[in-house]
């Protein structure tokens, strides 16, 4: 099996191995060298190389380079090299005692090996009985098997430019890089042209992890980050560590990427792979291990193609290391190549037995070419793991955060002296340089408008130093009370406190011609367990349904809400305590306190009718406590520069909330009470081939009277075109109103599944999802007889149809539909249908877009 990998990536990894053999002893030399497609000159990973008539010999690294020990300076040495689908290659080796080096060039083999027919049915594909002896012992060879692990982690991830062209160059921007690169030696890929650094770092820490439940944390001991993107070291430093791409092969799938890969020993091995034994078996960390190529047999799946090799029985057919890369069919967006390369480490524990360890982990991922002007873009991950310790568990509350950060892991982190100390290999003259020349460019007027734009873009805001202003969303909005809304906010960041958070604005409607404004102030009392004792108030307004509004407070999920007809507004002043911290692991608690003065927009009367029709509008005072519940193993947060936490990983564990609010009568003027009682579960599930599942299910009671605008209304979509996940798109906002409620939202992501398998559609790359969307609700009688009527626009009267209406509890509101991703990489297009409820104002049919980028 031939191997074509890319050779667009820097050779550090050996660097640190060759320097341990630097003492020589009288009467040795050492022959090095590396092996090479003869046709392509890309180096050919773990080939055979051995010295003629002998078993001295080893294979060939990631990067297809070698050492052998020859003690034996007086003979004529003949060295060998031969890979599956090569010619064998030999060159001879004159007398002497001086180190060699040279270069083998393998020759692709002229004959294809003969088809064999067997018709004995008793036959069976040879790596079949080892990949069954690696499914027998697969849960002693997993680390999820021990009851704790620990060891030290060095990551180094550097992400640059390559395959820069002429019409590249041109770019003033690109322009402008290369001539800050002037005073430094020049990076080039092999084909001479040269490589533009954009983001290097290095990150030192401790990974530990206890069983039953797992818990996996890692201590941040220091990062270095040197980057042309977003400015936010804080957050990154948390992201570039080695557990964000801790792949366990021994689980049927991991997540990379934010997809799902087949693992190549996973337990339904025969339904995706074809697998190749070796006849020969190879030594691998000083174990002997049977090697298997192998490769996907449907070209779509999200698999991959290389070699594992697998400890003989005496190591019980533990997987001791693989290469691979991914398929080519694989539907991926912009992604060029994947080059995974892992290898394990044996340490014993307990007298006899064995736990395998990730000692080395290497990643190359290449964003191949979007349009002809564009260059490609590559990442490389480098991990080293070392100082194993086993069964050695801390007590439970160590393990309580996925990640920390050391106080001083970001302080003094470009001293040189430190990293040479602590880095298992040194770094080359032209890595060690990477860091300047990204600052040099850094400095360059075009490269810091760009990374200002694209760090505005990422958080939301415009940094000034430790304030920032934004959120950008939230700058304009158009709706039927202000007409014109113009707002402006600021935060602070950890320039400004690593111990506070301020955050406000201040906004005006240009038709109400009314100021709205609010301030918060958030405490940090620990980071650690994410303590947080905040304070706010605002003045501001509101609309009915926000309440309901699925639990979400993404920015712009709160920024849609200020758009289009509001039907039931209401001007609210609301001053709040809170509290917030982590129980535990994935179990995070929030305390309120809020005391409300809500005036309706729209009339309004708490108790009977409208006396002689004349709308009335009762203010509603209140005093709430409000407590929410949110458990969630699989979700994996990280901390921004402005304190807040921000999601960044899940893996297939479903997230559980429940929160309880309750008004208390006749506590600093409240003149109402009520009770209301929330929960709801989202999860992504992995259905193999068929794809992925999003839903999201929630459900909410109110047993008592409870004001209107407390009232529980489905999230509708105001905002013609634009597809909103979190909504019934078809269903206005303030459409129903209920007391008692059920939903669900799906959604179902194909993958490429269905598309894939039409040849001329198969080039779009076009990906099918289907949707789902289901309200079961009810109105109690205790809460129907609260006079209520949408507001009237100027020149408007009275329409029934605006009003909100109970659901029936025995039909559910229902929309269906499907779509298309990734038409242009970016475009999704859904069509939606509405079922039930029809009526003649009602949309029951709609065409919706979204943009978004994804792999």
């Amino acid at each position: 099996m031939r191997f074509n990998l890319q050779s667009h990536f820097l050779l550090t990894i050996l660097l640190g191995w060759l320097f341990s053999f630097q003492v020589t002893f009288a009467q040795e030399f050492f022959i090095k060298g590396q092996v090479i497609d003869a046709k392509t000159n890309d180096p050919i990973p773990y080939a055979s190389v051995f010295i003629e008539g002998t078993t001295n010999g080893s294979l060939t690294d990631i990067n297809g380079l070698f050492t052998i020990k020859v003690k034996d300076v007086s003979a004529n040495n003949t060295i060998v090299a031969k890979f599956t689908g090569y010619e064998l290659c030999k060159k001879k080796i004159a007398k002497g005692g001086k180190e060699k080096k040279i270069i083998l060039k393998l020759k692709e083999s002229a004959t294809e090996l003969e088809e064999v027919v067997i018709k004995s049915r008793k036959w069976e594909n040879p790596a079949w009985a080892i990949l069954r002896n690696v499914q027998k012992y697969k849960n002693r060879n997993d680390v999820r098997d021990l009851k704790a692990y620990q060891y030290g982690s060095y990551t180094k991830t550097d992400i640059w430019v390559g395959n820069v062209n002429e019409n590249f160059k041109k770019k003033k921007v690109v322009k402008d890089i290369l001539d800050s690169y002037k005073t430094f030696e020049p990076i080039k890929d092999k084909n001479g042209k040269p490589i533009i650094p954009i983001f290097s770092s290095e990150t030192l820490s401790d990974v530990y992890y206890i069983r039953n439940p797992d818990a996996k944390t890692e201590v941040i001991k220091k990062s270095r980050i040197q980057s042309l993107g977003p400015d936010d070291d804080e957050m990154v430093s948390q992201i570039v560590g080695s557990s964000f791409v801790d792949f366990n092969l021994y689980q049927n799938s991991f997540s990379f990427l934010n997809k799902q890969f087949i693992s190549p020993i996973t337990s339904e091995w025969r339904n995706y792979y074809d697998y190749t034994l070796q006849p020969k078996k190879v030594e691998v960390q000083g174990v002997q291990c049977h090697k298997i190529e192998f490769e996907p047999r449907r070209e779509e799946d999200l698999a991959f193609k290389g070699a594992i090799f697998i400890a003989d029985s005496t190591h019980n057919y533990a997987l001791v290391k693989m290469d691979a890369i991914l398929g080519k069919g694989a539907n991926i967006n912009f992604i060029d190549s994947v080059h995974i390369d892992q290898e394990y480490l044996p340490v014993a524990y307990d007298d006899s037995k064995l736990a395998w360890l990730p000692q080395q982990q290497n990643f190359i991922i290449s964003i191949g070419k979007i349009a002809d002007r564009w260059a490609k873009v590559k990442l490389k991950i480098k991990i080293n793991n070392q100082d194993f310790i086993v069964n050695q568990p801390k007590s439970r509350i160590f393990y309580e955060q996925p990640t920390s950060l050391d106080p001083d892991a970001l302080i003094e982190t470009k001293d040189e002296a430190y990293w040479q100390q602590h880095r298992p290999n040194q770094l080359s003259n032209e890595e060690s340089q990477v860091y300047a020349m990204i600052d040099s460019a850094e400095a360059t007027p075009r490269v810091k408008l760009i990374s200002s734009v694209g760090d505005m873009i990422g958080s939301g805001h415009k940094k000034f130093g430790p304030i920032e202003l934004g959120p950008i969303p939230f700058l304009y909005a158009y709706n039927s009370v202000e007409k014109h809304r113009f707002q402006l906010g600021f935060q602070t960041n950890n320039e400004f406190s690593k111990k506070v958070a301020f955050s406000g604005f201040v906004g005006y409607g240009a038709k109400d011609k009314a100021w709205k404004y609010g301030a918060t102030a958030r405490f940090i009392l620990n980071r650690d367990s994410w303590s947080i004792l905040g304070v706010s108030y605002y003045n501001d307004l509101r609309r009915v349904s926000v309440n309901q509004a699925n639990f979400n407070s993404r920015p712009l999920f709160i920024a849609a809400l200020r758009w289009g007809d509001m039907r039931y507004p209401y001007m609210e002043k609301n001053a709040s305590i809170w509290y917030e911290r982590d129980l535990t692991r994935g179990l995070n608690i929030v305390g309120k306190f809020s005391h409300r003065i809500i005036d309706p927009l729209f009339p309004y009367k708490l108790d009977g009718s409208f006396e002689n029709n004349m709308p009335e509008y009762d203010r509603l005072t209140g005093s709430e406590i409000y407590i929410k519940l949110t458990y969630g193993l699989g979700h994996r947060y990280v901390a921004n520069r402005s304190h807040h936490r921000k999601l960044v990983a899940q893996d297939r564990r479903p997230r559980l909330t429940f929160d309880y609010t309750t008004g208390i009568p006749d506590l600093f003027g409240s003149n109402y009470s009520y009770h209301q009682i929330r929960v709801g579960i989202d999860q992504k599930v992995t259905l193999g081939k068929f794809g992925n599942t999003a839903y999201f299910l929630t459900g909410g009671y109110i047993p008592t009277k409870a004001p209107f605008p407390f009232l529980a209304m489905p999230f509708g979509n105001n905002v013609p075109i634009l597809y909103n996940k979190f909504a019934f798109n078809l269903m206005d906002l303030g459409e129903f109103v209920g007391d008692k409620w059920a939903s669900l939202q799906l959604m179902h992501r194909f993958e490429g599944n269905i598309l894939n398998r039409i040849p001329l559609i198969k080039k779009l790359g076009w990906r099918t999802v289907g949707i789902c969307n289901i309200m079961y609700g009810e109105l109690s009688s205790q809460n129907a007889n609260q006079a209520v009527q949408p507001q009237l626009l100027e020149g408007e009267t009275y329409d029934p149809n605006r009003q909100a209406k109970a659901l029936n509890s025995n039909t559910p509101y229902v929309e269906i539909g499907t779509g298309v991703e990734n038409i242009f990489k970016v475009l999704r297009v859904y069509t939606i249908w509405r079922t039930t409820y029809h009526t003649p104002s009602s949309r029951n049919f709609g065409v919706y877009c979204a943009f978004g980028l994804s792999f």
